[in-house]
């Protein structure tokens, strides 16, 4: 569950931050950002955010956007560790497309996908391993995970790589990962309009609507199967485990939290982008 203090600040954001649900069967939401008010950090901290948290139901999500005449600002927290591996591990996107044009899709995919979490990190994100005492050791080893993530890649519609940029670069693309409070928090900054001469930009203005999709690749238990044995092969040697204990353990591993098939991310919002109060 979210923090107490987190949680008092979701309930503070929903009275002000409301969300207008399309009717029907579709997932997209359509909703208003809000203007930026307060400088926002991008890193991970998500105090700057405060004021503008809602919570999604049913997907152990809140998210939050605001903007001013240069950047759309987002962030996205959960407490949901298995949601944090399918991040981690096959990586995230962020999608735009500006005003229904599809042809001016472009998402930013961080973090990258990681299929070197094994072992111990796949072992040790089953929901089983999250109880209040073990908290401490999963935190550092969460950030110990997100420091590694020093680079983001600018993909077109169909997910070919445009470029790949250090997380400091000149082009106003700005994201971060956090943990802190027991939650794990996405920050991203992007360019609204090409006027400080930015190669990618959402090419949308103060009044117009974006649509906004959050996504994860396909992550289930076969791919974590897979793993763990290639592991386990690159290690044999002497005191290597019995064949038959192997076998055991690896049914163990399938019948644990979190390694059942797990259905990726995929939730969409109609972003009115809000205009200056001024």
């Amino acid at each position: 569950m979210y923090s107490k203090k987190l949680a008092r600040k979701i309930v503070i954001s929903i009275s002000i931050f409301l969300f207008v649900i399309v009717n029907g069967c579709s997932s997209v939401k359509e909703t208003a950002s809000s203007w930026r008010n307060n400088e926002i950090k991008i890193d991970g901290d998500i105090s700057d955010w405060q004021n503008s948290l809602v919570s999604i139901p049913d997907k152990k999500l809140a998210v939050g956007f605001k903007n001013d005449d240069k950047f759309l600002y987002i962030s996205l927290i959960t407490d949901d560790r298995v949601k944090v591996m399918q991040m981690l591990r096959g990586g995230f996107i962020t999608w735009f497309i500006p005003n229904g044009r599809s042809d001016k899709t472009f998402g930013v995919k961080f973090p990258l996908a990681n299929k070197d979490l094994l072992s111990e990190e796949l072992n040790n994100m089953n929901r089983e391993t999250f109880q209040q005492e073990n908290r401490g050791n999963m935190e550092k080893q969460l950030s110990r995970l997100l420091i590694q993530q020093k680079e983001f890649e600018v993909i077109n519609k169909d997910k070919f790589p445009l470029s790949l940029m250090y997380l400091e670069n000149k082009e106003g693309i700005k994201v971060k990962l956090g943990y802190t409070e027991n939650n794990f928090v996405y920050e991203l900054q992007v360019p609204l309009i090409s006027g400080e001469n930015y190669t990618y930009t959402i090419k949308a203005a103060p009044g117009e609507k974006v649509n906004i999709r959050f996504e994860t690749e396909q992550f289930d238990s076969e791919n974590i199967r897979n793993a763990i044995k290639e592991r386990g092969t690159m290690q044999r040697g002497e005191g290597d485990i019995p064949s038959a204990q192997r076998e055991g353990s690896g049914r163990m591993r399938q019948g644990m939290p979190g390694f059942q098939k797990l259905d990726p991310i995929n939730y969409s919002f109609d972003v009115i982008l809000q205009q200056s109060p001024k």
